[in-house]
């Protein structure tokens, strides 16, 4: 019987800056797949779009967020990018 131990680890990534604002392919890099915008009060998070189908383990930080502006209907899985509103970017609404 082999045991594989699945990597639970998430990182949020908080973009800082203008120039800090990930291309889409560096995005997509950073969550490991297709990306979808998930628009908060706050700002915007970059999340894999099929996180869930590839069984990716929860984001515990990105996911509360998600639960502030929309309750807890959904979860939030894998590595994530997080920009603030008070950083211009193209990622944005």
């Amino acid at each position: 019987m082999i045991n594989k131990q699945k990597d639970t680890m998430t990182t949020l990534k908080e973009i800082k800056t203008k120039e800090d604002s990930p291309s889409l392919e560096q995005a997509q890099k950073f969550v490991g797949g297709l990306v979808e915008c998930v628009h908060l009060d706050t700002g915007t998070l970059i999340v894999d779009e099929e996180g869930k189908m590839k069984d990716k383990p929860i984001n515990e930080v990105a996911s509360k967020m998600y639960a502030d502006k929309y309750g807890n209907a959904d979860i939030v899985v894998g590595d994530a990018i997080y920009i603030p509103n008070g950083i211009q970017s193209d990622w944005h609404r």
